[in-house]
């Protein structure tokens, strides 16, 4: 067994550990009554019999709960149980608890308790231990498992309330065999509950009585307490009318106080009663213009359910809504709710703080946050694809190397097998018939070299897009080298979202001077927002180029039959993280980037509406003069 169980079976002894604990139990319960008094002094000295007196209503029944704070119970009956090492727990008259238990044994509340005549015989056991002298503990093997317990009374006057028992301990001298026949009367498995018994732990008969001596003395100092709660409840009845009109004046002062910022109501149910200068500031209504109306008046109509349902019922709690002012702006508020005496009456008090400006900081926050996270995958993204351009690229090498043998193969073996044919008849080559294989055999092997040099192609164009390159290094670029190598990153993502996409390209568009792997990146990014903006396969995408000689300039033009732009964005969508995807995980980057490179180049990047719905964007770039051939920047 464990060094726990172990420990279990040790006998325990009245050690001045012990002591200090129960000492400590001593004061917490005279802690509990200076902190419960309200009506006086007591005399601590009196005995049982002559401090508690029975309420003088003994029309109603009384609780356990209605003289003792549960709560505060547990902790001592808790700490009782830890100083001690005994079981305990607290129940009403029938046996039911009212405590939880503290420090019960496995043997008890895992095996016993399990079965149903166990649970029954237990309940019956605690039941039992009543008795008339509270100061005289009650002793004995308990009726269900034959453990040992002890117990006493609960008594305000001649009222007997509950039962404290504590217990589940072996007494010497220990009879295993009944307690091993009790396993099978009720149904419990015997190996469960005798490895179960084996961790209960030993103690003495004399020192189980000296436990259960000191049990009577809590016991007897908690019921004094009893009567003493009920003396302060009718101490507080008796002031509460004396009391209303000075908690009246205090709260509503206290409440209204112009010192604070936050919108105030007083209200019963939701209706408003009386609002404090904040609250006419916040919302743009006088008094009178309150007058009349409910708390949730002032709410979204989104929010207004959730507010009707708190005020209405005057609940304390804290929870957000919008509200919205007199003049129609939108408040995100935070809403508190206590309860006071008003006039007389239990109202409620709320308490309405604008927190729209922090709400709206931490959501750009944490938007920003995002942003800088995506943009982060999106570089990640970069050197992921180089190495996988790469990887791909191998393996393509070695069909595109082998192919051109594979012809030569079948050329080579097409007249043995043409002279076969013509001797045998129709013959099987890879599952096929000859006749057919023959006449489709080159085109495969040509369509196959086709797909894997376009394989190369792609690889090798993501790869250039992909490549580290300072933004400052420009050279001569074939703006059409450009526009190729971007369609074929796109070839798939377009040929998805559209069957309308029209390419009208120039012939011999002069060079440019720039970046080709930035260039391109601006480039796909107005395919690809124009691709996103498409909600129908049948709506188009064109893309054109033209040198414009007055302006010196190549122009790319991408138009869209796609949503559009909202007229209020045009103006911001080149700003840095604005977007209107951003559910969609849009980061607002790709067009302030491709802005960025743009003027870099020194172009321009413009945005106007499709006059047959959608977008175009324009993308202009400076061509090479003549004498600038040589310059290098």
């Amino acid at each position: 067994m464990d060094s726990k169980k172990e420990n279990f079976k040790k006998p325990v002894s009245c050690s001045d550990e012990v002591i200090e604990e129960l000492n400590t139990l001593r004061t917490r319960v005279a802690e509990l009554e200076a902190t419960q008094t309200l009506c006086g002094s007591f005399d601590r000295g009196c005995n049982l019999n002559k401090s508690v007196q029975a309420p003088q209503n003994d029309d109603k029944d009384y609780r356990f709960e209605d003289y003792f704070d549960v709560e505060a119970i547990q902790q001592i009956q808790d700490s009782f149980s830890e100083a001690t090492n005994v079981a305990s727990i607290i129940t009403d008259l029938d046996g039911r608890p009212i405590t939880k238990p503290s420090r019960f044994c496995r043997l008890c509340n895992n095996v016993i308790r399990k079965t149903p005549k166990g649970l029954k015989n237990c309940m019956r056991s605690d039941a039992s231990f009543g008795t008339k002298s509270p100061l005289e503990p009650i002793m004995r093997p308990c009726l269900s498992g034959g453990l040992w317990d002890g117990g006493t009374s609960f008594y305000v006057g001649d009222r007997h309330i509950a039962n404290w028992i504590i217990g589940q301990v072996r007494c010497p001298p220990i009879n295993d065999e009944r307690i091993k026949r009790y396993a099978n009367e009720i149904g419990a498995d015997e190996d469960e509950f005798m490895e179960a018994l084996s961790e209960v732990p030993v103690m003495s008969h004399d020192q189980f009585l000296r436990v259960c001596n000191v049990l009577c003395l809590i016991a007897n100092q908690i019921s004094i307490l009893a009567r003493k709660n009920f003396l302060q409840a009718q101490a507080i009845d008796r002031r509460k009318l004396a009391e209303a009109a000075l908690r009246e004046s205090e709260d509503r002062f206290r409440q209204l106080s112009q010192s604070t910022f936050e919108a105030i109501f007083i209200h019963h149910e939701g209706e408003i009663l009386l609002t404090n200068k904040a609250g006419h500031r916040m919302f743009g209504y006088s008094q009178e213009e309150f007058a009349g109306l409910n708390i949730d008046d002032l709410a979204d109509p989104e929010c207004r359910e959730e507010v009707r349902e708190h005020t209405s019922k005057n609940r304390k709690s804290r929870f957000d809504a919008n509200f919205r002012c007199r003049h129609g702006k939108m408040l995100i508020c935070e809403i508190q709710q206590r309860d006071i005496i008003f006039q007389g009456e239990k109202v409620g008090v709320c308490a309405i703080r604008d927190i729209s400006e922090r709400v709206e900081s931490e959501r750009q926050t944490k938007e920003k946050e995002q942003q800088l996270i995506q943009a982060d995958k999106m570089v990640s993204l970069g050197v992921l694809v180089s190495g996988m351009a790469h990887e791909i690229n191998n393996p393509n090498s070695f069909i595109t190397l082998n192919l051109p043998l594979m012809e030569d193969i079948w050329r080579d073996v097409t007249p043995v097998l043409e002279e076969y044919y013509h001797e045998n008849g129709e013959f099987l080559a890879g599952g096929l018939e000859y006749s057919e294989l023959r006449s489709f055999m080159p085109d495969l092997l040509s369509r196959m070299h086709e797909g894997a040099t376009r394989i190369s192609g792609i690889v090798n164009s993501l790869k250039d897009y992909s490549r580290l390159q300072p933004g400052e290094l420009m050279w001569e670029v074939d703006i059409t080298d450009v526009i190729n190598n971007s369609l074929r990153l796109l070839e798939n993502m377009i040929s998805q979202k559209t069957v309308k996409f029209e390419v009208n390209l120039t012939d011999s568009l002069p060079s440019v001077r720039g970046n080709s792997q930035r260039l391109s990146q601006v480039l796909i990014n107005l395919l690809v927002n124009s691709c996103e903006a498409l909600t129908d396969r049948q709506q188009g995408i064109c893309l054109s180029s033209e040198h414009i000689k007055a302006k010196n300039m190549v122009e790319i033009v991408v138009s869209d039959e796609g949503v559009g732009i909202a007229e209020e964005h045009l103006e911001k969508i080149m700003d840095p993280f604005f977007t209107t995807k951003r559910k969609d995980g849009g980061t607002g980057l790709g067009l302030s980037v491709s802005s960025s490179i743009v003027q870099e180049h020194g172009g321009e990047l413009a945005f106007t509406a499709n006059p047959g719905g959608g977008t175009i964007a324009r993308l202009s770039i400076p061509v090479i003069v003549s004498g600038d051939e040589n310059e290098h920047i």
